[in-house]
């Protein structure tokens, strides 16, 4: 059974993301075969980025980065739930991203993205950012618009919106079932 960590992708006040994070988690546990939490970087207390030694090193000189990495490396995959702001990511996610890095090794992720263009700018940044973590992003992702997937401030996901959801968990318990095997013989190759 993959464990996949659901990541919040804002803090922002008022957010639309809690309503696309309980969605992914209730189509999560309604699957079977994954067990998943929801994981939001806000719960860390991280500041503006302070570590003294670039995240590759994995030398984090503070308490609230040793746990982030800890929480980040108990899972096998992720899914980012991130809206688009000003064409990106989040700042707040980028900052928490920023932070580590092994953690994400060798391991899965899918995007849920939402936005006034389904958000599809800040999932194109989210897949650069991850690749320089070594993460397999998975192809198909999940887009809503914040004019046809949200009524009166609530979240109502079209059909069309949601059928490529299915085909990106499944593909993401392809690469992460086999990305564990990558893991071992990585650990294997550093260990001889």
């Amino acid at each position: 059974m993959l464990k996949i960590a659901i990541i919040a992708g804002t803090n922002r006040p008022n957010a639309l993301n809690p309503q696309v994070v309980d969605w992914v988690a209730q189509q999560l546990a309604a699957r079977g075969g994954i067990e998943a939490e929801i994981v939001r970087f806000d719960d860390f207390d991280l500041p503006v980025l302070d570590e003294p030694i670039p995240a590759g090193a994995h030398m984090y000189q503070n308490d609230h980065t040793k746990a982030w990495g800890a929480k980040l490396a108990e899972f096998d995959g992720y899914i980012f739930v991130t809206p688009e702001y000003n064409h990106s990511v989040p700042g707040g996610l980028k900052n928490a991203l920023d932070y580590v890095s092994l953690e994400f090794n060798h391991k899965v992720a899918g995007i849920v993205n939402y936005g006034a263009d389904k958000g599809v700018r800040a999932a194109e940044h989210l897949r650069l950012i991850l690749a320089n973590s070594r993460v397999a992003v998975v192809r198909d992702q999940t887009s809503f618009s914040i004019f046809t997937d949200f009524t009166d401030g609530q979240f109502a996901p079209q059909e069309v919106s949601v059928q490529p959801f299915a085909s990106m968990i499944d593909d993401m318990v392809l690469w992460g079932e086999a990305l564990v095997g990558a893991r071992e013989k990585r650990a294997a190759m550093t260990d001889a």
